[in-house]
């Protein structure tokens, strides 16, 4: 007797190569939807940090303007006189609300060279002078810059004493706002970024109380 011979005939064969890729391209499908999911995952996680890194920021700034030492600044206190103006208004809103110019006192070990410091003995007197001076164990100095933030060309930009820093792209529209209330002043921040890879669009925003009322307008 002869042995009977086993296999697959060609119906069957190309019935499992038609299975197979059928289950290959619904398995390439799902990876393809999942990159793309983490794709458009990630893009909106970065548009999210962008947005806190750039308002926090601005909060640093806005809750250091018009913190000017120990005693209010009177116009005599000015080695230049013209600086007094500035000083009374240490928050604008500039270019219809997209952008904000602050007058702040910079934070210790900050690194930037200051456009001006308040010298004082927090006691009796108080002089602003340009550029960074030292203090004594009689005086005490406070380092002051300006601050502006601006919407350029989808970058918002931090203009810190003249120089120019980028912080973030993508940006499609920056809106500040400065609030007066019985409760004091606040400035108000909406971010609005986007991603054009995705066509994602986020709004971001922000009250900030400013901790040192400014001078009656």
């Amino acid at each position: 007797m002869s042995a009977r011979q086993h296999g697959f005939s060609l119906l069957e064969g190309l019935l499992a190569l038609a299975l197979g890729l059928i289950l290959l391209a619904a398995a390439s499908q799902v990876f393809v939807a999942s990159v793309q999911s983490w794709r458009l995952q990630n893009a909106v996680a970065q548009l999210q940090d962008d947005a806190r890194l750039a308002l926090q920021r601005m909060a640093q700034d806005i809750r250091m303007a018009g913190m000017f030492g120990c005693l209010r600044l009177q116009p005599s206190h000015f080695e230049n006189p013209a600086l007094a103006t500035a000083f009374a208004r240490p928050v604008q809103v500039i270019q219809g609300g997209q952008g904000l110019s602050l007058i702040v006192a910079q934070l210790p070990g900050s690194g930037s060279r200051p456009a001006w410091t308040v010298l004082t003995d927090c006691r009796s007197w108080a002089q602003v002078r340009n550029g960074p001076q030292p203090g004594s164990e009689q005086t005490l100095a406070f380092a002051i810059s300006r601050h502006t933030y601006l919407l350029r060309d989808s970058r918002l930009t931090l203009m810190r004493n003249g120089a120019s820093q980028p912080l973030i792209d993508n940006v499609r529209d920056l809106r500040a706002t400065l609030v007066a209330s019985d409760e004091g002043e606040r400035v108000d921040v909406q971010l609005t970024l986007f991603d054009p890879q995705f066509s994602i669009e986020q709004r971001h925003g922000i009250s900030v109380a400013l901790r040192n009322r400014l001078p009656e307008s």
